[in-house]
């Protein structure tokens, strides 16, 4: 009896021995390339008086040299060599064809973010926007304010061979070490938790990485024909704006994106993303005996936005911004949006049209826009995603006829207790008097909007109604929010029917 025991003692832990050398023999063997020691490399630390606070040996960044260092690891990276050329991609990557097969192959990513925020921000877009097998990671260049490594992606330090004049606002990128190496475990009762920001005063540091990181951009990938650029907080339809930008030729200077005007510069909103054409780049940056940053130093220390500053020197070069640059009045053109999918309006304008890209995304927002891209499948079969297919995806299923406690932003007609003498009553309206009792009640302001044919949506508060013929999501006040206790409830409805019609001017196209 004694020996049945001890012989059964023996057999778990010879299973046990066997099954654990097995692990250790697959793992030596199928451990991809990407996770090895050689991936990841040390910093250097911060230097007290040095402009650089953290040089990456594997991604040194230099706005006046052509040449990029090649990362010291087997698996590609974000940071290559600029004698690569961008039409290597492996096979098995996905790409994106349209009338004129332009390819992920034939652009640049420019993805930009901060250290303040890249932890909270950037995750979500590795597996969604950066995907392998959505763009090749040798076609994607990430630039931030401060080096960092996550797995196999290197992010440039932007700024690290710049020179930045204001004291004041140099001070964060050059504390930023110093204050990632103090706090980055102080979690004593949750008073700072591991993925904290990194001191104030990024959005003043955030102009002056436009123009060495376009700059750097082409001298590193000089064979692209595009150069698209991304913030960290926004999401690019990138299969349709590929079909879209094949209608240009790179050859020529095109900077296209989202309309912005500031000190009579029209440019392309930052946020929103935009695109550069090869020609346009070598028209604002192929010079290289004239130093861009030296020459508007003035400049961007008098201006606030790293955007606008990009589109001047752009401008000087000579390239008109926009679709149609030639035109003052056709200089704005839908796709490039500088707002959520959520706070945007669809109308019957823009109900048909391709969208490029929406801008203050929440990473759920990130997630669900991908899911839509995946699911919709090859542009150019299918044709591209429109307004309407976000919408019906994103929008339509969290309307209601009528909610309270939220606020969809209409604001077409505003008629008050105080003003309704003086509204004019559309003419399409068909009970004249609906409208001017609309500021009674939320009944009243409701049969307005049913009166008027083109209304899809209201909105009230009090003695407000407000109506409107675009149609807008909004967002809402939650249980247990303190502004529920301190005001009275907005209540919204849509009258979401109306909108059907518009899908017969999509049929046509």
């Amino acid at each position: 009896m004694r020996r049945f025991y001890q012989d059964n003692r023996r057999v778990p832990l010879g299973i046990i021995l066997v099954t654990v050398c097995l692990f250790l023999y697959h793992f030596a063997l199928d451990r991809p390339p990407w996770v090895s020691s050689a991936a990841y490399t040390t910093q250097t630390p911060y230097q007290a008086g040095e402009a650089t606070v953290v040089v990456h040996p594997s991604s040194p960044f230099n706005a006046e040299d052509e040449n990029t260092s090649t990362p010291q690891r087997p698996a590609p990276s974000a940071v290559v060599s600029s004698a690569s050329s961008t039409s290597h991609a492996s096979d098995t990557t996905t790409t994106t064809s349209s009338s004129s097969s332009l390819t992920v192959n034939d652009i640049v990513l420019m993805f930009k973010t901060g250290a303040s925020v890249l932890w909270k921000r950037v995750p979500i877009h590795l597996t969604t926007t950066l995907a392998p097998t959505r763009i090749p990671p040798a076609n994607v260049l990430l630039y931030s304010d401060s080096p960092e490594t996550i797995g196999a992606w290197t992010f440039i330090d932007v700024l690290a061979n710049t020179t930045i004049n204001d004291p004041e606002i140099a001070l964060p990128y050059r504390q930023q070490a110093d204050h990632d190496f103090r706090q980055n475990y102080a979690e004593i009762n949750n008073v700072y938790p591991g993925d904290n920001s990194g001191p104030a005063g990024g959005w003043k540091l955030d102009k002056y990485k436009f123009l060495p990181l376009v700059q750097h951009a082409g001298r590193a990938r000089p064979d692209a024909k595009w150069y698209i650029f991304m913030e960290d907080d926004a999401y690019l339809f990138l299969p349709n704006l590929l079909a879209h930008l094949g209608r240009f030729d790179h050859q020529q200077p095109w900077y296209l994106g989202s309309v912005a005007w500031i000190h009579g510069d029209y440019f392309a909103h930052g946020g929103s993303g935009f695109a550069i054409s090869r020609k346009a780049w070598e028209m604002a940056f192929g010079d290289e005996k004239v130093n861009i940053e030296e020459k508007y130093a003035a400049f961007t220390a008098q201006h606030g936005c790293g955007d606008h500053i990009l589109g001047h020197v752009i401008k000087e070069s000579g390239v008109g911004f926009g679709e149609h640059p030639e035109a003052e009045e056709s200089r704005f053109s839908y796709g490039f949006n500088p707002e959520a999918h959520w706070t945007s309006w669809y109308e019957q304008e823009n109900w048909c049209k391709p969208v490029f890209s929406w801008h203050h995304t929440h990473n759920r927002d990130v997630a669900r826009l991908y899911e839509l891209e995946m699911r919709w499948g090859d542009v150019q079969a299918r044709g591209p995603i429109r307004y309407r297919d976000v919408y019906e995806a994103m929008v339509q299923p969290y309307l209601r006829e009528r909610m309270e406690w939220w606020e969809n932003g209409a604001a077409k007609y505003d008629i008050r207790s105080s003003n309704v003498k003086a509204v004019t009553v559309p003419d399409t309206v068909t009970k004249p008097q609906a409208w001017t009792e609309a500021w009674m009640s939320v009944d009243h302001c409701e049969a307005a909007c049913v009166a008027w044919g083109e209304c899809v949506q209201w909105s009230f508060y009090e003695d407000r109604c407000m109506l409107d013929s675009m149609i807008r999501l909004g967002s809402g006040i939650p249980e247990g929010d303190s502004r529920r206790q301190s005001s009275l409830p907005w209540t919204s409805g849509w009258l979401t029917r109306r909108v059907e019609h518009w899908n017969s001017a999509c049929n046509d196209l």
